[in-house]
């Protein structure tokens, strides 16, 4: 699939891989391990340059593992949460 100006569109490289896409503040987290969730569910929020982003789950699935608290700060492109399909 091209956009407009003939580029390829971006494409997650691992749809089941939750990543912080700018650094900042993981002010909650929806869901615990084991859960079940819906692609397009709320799974946390990120306070990033003063606002609050609600970042929502890739794909349908079971959450598989957390890798952030509550509180934490973490950098651009850290891992924030694994699923796996579900079963």
């Amino acid at each position: 699939m091209e956009n407009e100006n003939n580029m390829p569109a971006y494409k997650r490289p691992d749809p089941y891989r939750l990543e912080a896409f700018m650094p900042g503040t993981i002010q909650e987290i929806c869901v615990k391990e084991g859960d079940k969730v819906k692609k397009g569910q709320k799974v946390l929020v990120l306070d990033a340059m003063k606002m609050d982003n609600e970042l929502l789950a890739p794909v349908e699935g079971i959450v598989k593992k957390i890798h952030v608290e509550a509180g934490r700060s973490i950098p651009k492109r850290a891992l924030l949460i694994e699923f796996a399909p579900a079963q």
